[in-house]
């Protein structure tokens, strides 16, 4: 006879709720497990410990959780409802993909917090601008801060003596500056459609978080990236999706399109508008040609009516998509967690203060990737 865990009912429906599902039965698990949930939650029925594993797995928490007596404050868990600065009852509008990449995010966070404390390493708190917040203001307050002039931005167009047409080279480079240079964390998820988010940020007075989504493409990764960046230097939290036009997301849109295509500079290059000079001013920056359209429109390079053709034209001819999550396992990795969070859990392995297992647990690295990270790490990328 299979043994039962005699749960508490009230943990499954809070478990449940704590991972974004909120009537969705018929997409929470196998078949034969769908079969029998709504009795488990009305405790008619109790599941087999293979089964409560299964259910631990989907939402995230561990088994011991469905034992307890007492439910914990719901409302106190969502950080969602507090980006949103919406009422807990359209929590339901978020997917489970996108709350576990929050969760996981905030926990890769509190590692990182740990391990740095536990190697004597500098904790530097987050400054927001305290000055005029124009966008003249943020925009200079960025490119100071991070010390890159616009000719070392425009030489990121050649790693290796070739031309990063994808800019791949852009991405990282500002991704690891932005870390270094400012204390901020950058994730990327790993299963949100972009429909959902494009990029989000919460913010802590100690290494705040941006979360990029890893399906969208390198540009908009990029563009993203600053977007982001421009909410947590204002002091906010903030999902930002495709349709958002909020005067908070208009302004954080012109703050990345001027610090990455500046105006002066732009109207100094833009002398004759076509398809390959479109594409040129791309490569210059480092950026997708919709935001060089924009910055044009912005700058009256082009009407609007040229604007709203070329675009459209983009979107009947454009063939540039994510890669989503193929390719190399290692890299991918690096990609979701970023480079500068795995090593500071590769110093601390190497410092004996965690073991081989929790280098894993932290990581998603098997220890015989421990090399690979390391020459990553100290030697140069792969």
């Amino acid at each position: 006879m299979v043994s039962e865990a005699i749960i508490n009912p009230a943990m499954m429906i809070w478990a449940r709720r704590y991972a974004g599902f909120i009537e969705e039965y018929e997409e929470l698990l196998p078949g034969y497990i769908k079969k029998h949930y709504k009795l488990w939650e009305n405790g008619e029925k109790y599941p087999t410990w293979n089964q409560l594993r299964q259910v631990s797995n989907k939402y995230n928490v561990p088994t011991a959780f469905f034992f307890m007596e007492t439910e914990p404050d719901f409302d106190d868990l969502p950080t969602l409802i507090n980006f949103r600065k919406i009422d807990p009852d359209n929590y339901k509008n978020e997917s489970p993909e996108l709350i576990k990449e929050i969760r996981k995010s905030e926990h890769r966070r509190e590692i990182y917090l740990d391990l740095l404390f536990e190697l004597n390493e500098p904790i530097p708190k987050f400054e927001v601008i305290e000055e005029s917040k124009s966008r003249r203001n943020v925009v200079k307050y960025i490119r100071e801060k991070l010390g890159i002039s616009l000719d070392e931005q425009k030489s990121w167009i050649r790693k290796n003596n070739s031309l990063d047409k994808e800019h791949y080279n852009f991405l990282n480079k500002w991704k690891e500056i932005i870390i270094e240079k400012m204390g901020i964390l950058i994730f990327e998820t790993d299963g949100v459609i972009l429909g959902e988010m494009r990029g989000l940020c919460i913010f802590h007075e100690e290494i705040p978080i941006i979360l990029l989504n890893g399906k969208d493409t390198t540009n908009g990764r990029i563009f993203s990236l600053f977007h982001e960046l421009t909410h947590l230097l204002l002091g906010e939290s903030a999902i930002c999706e495709n349709n958002e036009l909020s005067d908070e997301e208009i302004f954080c849109n012109a703050v990345a399109g001027e610090f990455l295509v500046p105006a002066d500079d732009l109207n100094n290059n833009a002398h004759i508008i076509s398809t390959d000079s479109i594409n040129g001013l791309s490569h210059l920056y480092g950026v997708s040609t919709h935001v060089i359209l924009r910055r044009l429109y912005d700058t009256h390079n082009i009407s609007h009516n040229e604007y709203n053709s070329r675009i459209e034209t983009l979107k009947e001819f454009s063939t540039s998509k994510s890669k989503g999550s193929g390719g190399n396992y290692f890299n991918n990795v690096i990609k979701y967690n970023s480079e500068s969070y795995c090593a500071i859990v590769l110093e601390a392995y190497e410092n004996g203060i965690i073991n081989s297992g929790e280098f894993s647990k932290f990581t998603n690295l098997k220890k015989k990737y421990i090399p690979d990270l390391q020459k990553r790490v100290y030697g140069g990328e792969q």
